[in-house]
Order: structure tokens, then sequence, then C-alpha cells
């Protein structure tokens, strides 16, 4: 994840030597909550915007050509679409945008760059790094994508709003581990308490020997006499509730940041159809319709007028059974809205690509009104 990959990155910017011990870290548990929170969000989104297809046109008509192989399929040698939108969305999360670069009709997202910023000419993109390689070259709005939605990075704001919240959430975890310790007292008779010399083997040689019995599994302490061993009743053990209910709150938090319903990151989905509905229009749309404009922007004016764009269509997110969707197929048929062959294309089959299945049908109940809305006679036999 990019903060771990920062933070990591500018304390260990010197390499080791010369004598230097290695350093251990201590990453405080609330640290990992929100970062798991966030990392399931962006995997909600990117998983959405991976399996959205990209659907380019030619004249107003969608067609199947080098650029939709490159943009759903494989957009570089080494990566395939699924992975590089990912990359995408979780670039515009973490790091508020994303610059996807066009080297030899390739696409590559940029894991770090520069932007000289010119109101009136355009951007200037330079040092460019990809995977950890520096490219010696600059690159301008003719060949790179910035992809953007917001000002303000999203992760930026969880962080602050976050930060009571984990201080809670951490204050929890340590006090649930020392309520649920183990503990036990030590009976010693007043006389020897008070005595130095105790006091010192105690230290020495007791208090190691408790130690290592309260440590370990498997072991035997010696209960001298004089000196008895038992459990501490008066410490109560507590449940973990209100630590549970904590960390709800913080994954809440997080999806309300993404506008994802709180019940996708709970996992109480209880109207599944609701829920994705308010997740696609909320959630994903935003992202799919920044991807829309920003491939639509470098295309230019002059190929948006002739008919050639690009549109990220979402609805194959959802997924659809055949038997539950045959009246609705039925209808969008029936009504001339849709040919056969695109109607199979948003069920993500093959088209058949015959003269009648690209025809469009309408059954003849479906006559037009008259200018006084009236419909003509003989237009609907069954109203007889």
């Amino acid at each position: 994840m990019s903060w771990f990959k920062d933070f990591f990155g500018r304390l260990f910017s010197r390499p080791f030597g010369g004598g230097q011990s290695p350093i251990i870290i201590d990453i405080p548990p609330e640290v990992y909550y929100k970062e798991l929170a966030v990392y399931n969000c962006v995997n909600f989104i990117g998983n959405a915007v991976a399996r959205s297809e990209i659907k380019t046109f030619e004249n107003g008509k969608k067609v199947k050509k080098e650029d939709y192989f490159r943009l759903n399929i494989s957009p570089n040698i080494n990566e395939n679409a699924s992975f590089f939108w990912h990359k995408v969305i979780s670039k515009m999360i973490n790091d508020g945008k994303a610059l996807v670069v066009d080297i030899n009709d390739k696409l590559y997202v940029a894991e770090s760059f520069t932007t000289t910023e010119r109101p009136i000419l355009g951007n200037i993109y330079t040092n460019v790094q990809l995977d950890g390689l520096a490219l010696q070259r600059s690159f301008s709005t003719d060949d790179a994508y910035l992809f953007r939605l917001e000002d303000a990075s999203v992760k930026k704001l969880i962080d602050g709003m976050n930060e009571n919240l984990g201080s809670l959430l951490a204050s929890s975890a340590k006090a649930l581990s020392k309520s649920n310790g183990q503990k036990y007292k030590l009976h010693i008779s007043a006389a020897r308490a008070g005595d130095d010399e105790f006091n010192e083997i105690f230290e020495k040689r007791i208090k190691k020997q408790l130690t290592s019995y309260l440590e370990s599994d498997n072991a035997v302490y010696p209960e001298f006499e004089g000196y008895i061993l038992e459990p501490d009743k008066a410490s109560n053990s507590k449940n973990a509730d209100d630590f549970v209910k904590l960390k709800t709150e913080l994954f809440k938090t997080v999806a309300t940041a993404f506008h994802i319903p709180e019940s996708m990151i709970t996992g109480n989905i209880t109207s599944m159809a609701e829920v994705v509905s308010a997740f696609l229009t909320f959630g994903v749309d935003p992202y799919a319709d920044v991807i829309t404009e920003v491939l639509n922007k470098r295309a230019g004016l002059n190929n948006y007028l002739l008919g050639n764009y690009y549109k990220v269509d979402t609805s194959a997110i959802i997924h659809r059974d055949l038997f539950s969707v045959a009246a609705a197929v039925s209808n969008l048929i029936s009504s001339g809205a849709f040919s056969p062959d695109e109607v199979r294309e948003d069920l993500d089959y093959e088209p058949i690509n015959e003269e009648w299945s690209q025809k469009h049908y309408m059954t003849l109940n479906f006559t037009p009104l008259d200018d006084n809305g009236i419909q003509p006679q003989g237009g609907d036999e069954s109203d007889e």
C-alpha cells in the first residue's frame, strides 16, 4: 500500500552498513485496521471498474479494434486490463490523481511524476517513473492521461478524520488485552515481605521463576512453604464487544468517505439490488465518468463530433441470471428499443450477426397517437 511504501521509503532511504543495528518498528494496530478498511474500499471500486466494459465507437457504431483491445484486454506487454485499472483507481484514491502515459501505443501507470503547470498551453509531466524505471523524457497532454476526480486526496481526509477514532481503537484493544490477561497473587508472610534480604532474593530469583512459569504453555512452579500462588479472582475478564463496535465504526467511516453503502463493507446486506444500485451510482459511476471524459478529451473534439468516442459501461458489473431477466429481455426486444444482437451483447453473449438479429422489432399493440392524443382506428384490435 502506498502509505506503508512511502513510510518505509523515507525511513530506509540510506543503506545499512558500518556496524549499524537493525531498526525495529512497532506499527500501531489501528493503522492496520484503517489501511485494511481503505484497501477493501479501493478493491470494491477497482473490481467494479475492472469488470466494466470500455466501449469504443466509430461513426456512432460500436467497434472492437486496437483501442478496444488496449483498454479492455492488455494495455501493455506486462499487464492485463483488470490489473491496470486497479492501479489507476488505487492511485486516484491514495494520491488524488493517476497519470497514464502512452509509449509506442502502450499504456503505463506512472508510479510518480512531477507536474509543470501550464494553464494555457497544457501541463508537462517530467521525472516519470514506471515501477522504479526513471524515464528520461517529458510527456504533454497529447501523450498522457491524467485521471483525477477531486482536488483533495480521499486518503488524506480519512487519515485526519480517523485520528481520534484510531486512538480510541488502540486504547480499547489495550484495555481488552489487559483485562483478559492471566493474573495471580503470591501470598507471603508479612515478616518476610519487609525483609531487605528477601526483597533482593525475590527480584533476582522468585520473580524470574514466576515470569517463566506464567509465560510458558507447560510449566511447573515449585511452591515453597510459606508461599501460596493463586489466581486473582478480582480481575474480571471483558468481552470484545466494545472493541468490535469501534472497529466496525472505523470501517463505516471509511466506507462513507468513498460513498460505499455501509452494509457492503460490514457484510450485513439485506437488499442486494438496492445496495448494489447505490454503490454503482455513488461509488463507481463517478470514476467511470472520469475515465470516459479523460479518454474522450485526449481523442479531441473532431473525433467526438464524428461519432468516434469511448464510453465506460458499468452495466456488466451486476450479475444477471438468464431466467430472472427473461421477461425483461422480451420487453426490450418487443418494444423496439434493442435488437436481439444488442441484448445478447449486454448479457455477455456473442451476437448472432444475422440480418434478422440486427433488426428492431415492435409488437402490434404499439401504435402512434395522432395530434389529439387519440389512437387511430384499427391500430390496436385488442381494444375493440
